[in-house]
């Protein structure tokens, strides 16, 4: 609460002007986590168990990315590794230990994507890396694919986690994703999505030192004007973070949104709040702010406490690894999105909120 009253104090909310149109600030939107994961094969999981006691818990898939943006989601994440060499994840440890064991296990990498250069997207190697676009090329080919046949759509927000970290003793040893590769990913986004379709942090900064002082003076963009882009944010808020902002502290120049360090910092205007239990209070002081926010809904099972609590938090993003099924994450009337509850001008007609 002492968090959440500090930040009232330190920023003026910020309300879009009669006539400007919904902001992108001034809606909800759902989410999927680890949206590319596949369940490891029967086989490799019994085998993984033996190992790992936490291994059921990746024995869960998820539809591929077209078809949980058909179904309304709009936001997505992706674990991204650097293999600047091409197949440092091409030979799983855990496919040859289940072998070993004499489980019959599908082909791997069937088409060889693993064994070219290129950022791989999977959640941990050697072990749960089946995933229904192996590659960041792919993961944004599919979605770029589906968004050039729904141009009115609500733009989508791809939180992107650079992974690094090793796990022993698993042999497989990531790439440090050094500012180089950093700069690396961002031009391989760009490959793929082009400059003119990406919000990026210099176009809401604009004349402003700082991307903090144009989103408590000036806000967001008008919702209409995002229709048909995206946007990238930084899930990291360890080094990584920090080398992505060296030199340039306002995100000046760079292609992703990271999650600042607090709400006077410089580059302030997304926010990753995992826990909206405990951190309601802070999510909806940031929101009526003027910030952006993406939380989550649940963890591994559902939680209704902590959907409820995403909910009325205001934030404007709402990831859950549970948005299809009987009992599925969703607004009234099974919407996907809607209006923000605590982000939106009650002196402005609301805009429909359609794709």
């Amino acid at each position: 609460m002492r968090l959440a009253f500090a930040i009232t104090l330190l920023v003026t909310p910020v309300l879009a002007a009669a006539g400007d149109g919904l902001r992108l600030n001034e809606i909800q939107a759902i989410g999927s986590h680890n949206s590319y994961h596949l369940a490891p094969p029967a086989g490799l999981l019994e085998t993984l168990k033996t190992f790992n006691k936490d291994a059921a818990a990746w024995n869960y898939s998820h539809p591929p990315l077209a078809a949980q943006l058909d179904a309304g989601l709009r936001q997505f994440e992706l674990d991204v590794f650097a293999d600047t060499e091409g197949g440092l994840f091409a030979s799983p440890l855990g496919l040859k230990l289940a072998s070993l064991r004499g489980a019959k296990l599908p082909p791997f990498d069937p088409r060889g994507d693993l064994r070219k250069p290129g950022f791989k997207v999977l959640h941990v190697p050697d072990i749960d890396c089946w995933s229904s676009v192996p590659t960041l090329k792919a993961a944004l080919a599919e979605m770029r694919a589906w968004s050039d046949k729904h141009p009115r759509h609500l733009p989508l927000m791809i939180l992107v986690e650079c992974k690094d970290r090793p796990h022993p003793p698993l042999p497989t040893k990531p790439e440090t994703f050094s500012r180089e590769r950093l700069l690396e990913l961002e031009q391989e986004i760009l490959s793929v999505i082009p400059a003119t379709r990406i919000l990026r942090p210099d176009d809401v900064r604009g004349e402003a030192a700082t991307l903090r002082e144009a989103v408590l003076k000036n806000g967001w963009p008008a919702l209409d004007s995002l229709r048909g882009k995206f946007l990238f944010c930084l899930d990291n808020t360890d080094a990584i973070r920090s080398r992505y902002l060296e030199g340039n502290p306002a995100l000046e120049g760079r292609l992703l949104f990271a999650s600042a360090p607090d709400a006077a910092h410089p580059a302030a205007g997304w926010f990753k709040r995992n826990d909206p239990v405990r951190g309601h209070a802070e999510i909806a002081a940031l929101v009526k702010a003027g910030f952006l926010v993406r939380t989550r809904a649940d963890t591994r099972q559902p939680d209704p406490e902590m959907k409820e609590k995403a909910f009325t938090s205001g934030a404007q993003w709402i990831s859950t690894d549970h948005f299809a099924g009987p009992d599925p994450v969703a607004f009234e009337g099974g919407k996907t999105f809607r209006l923000n509850p605590l982000g939106t001008d009650p002196i402005k007609p609301p805009a429909a909120l359609v794709e």
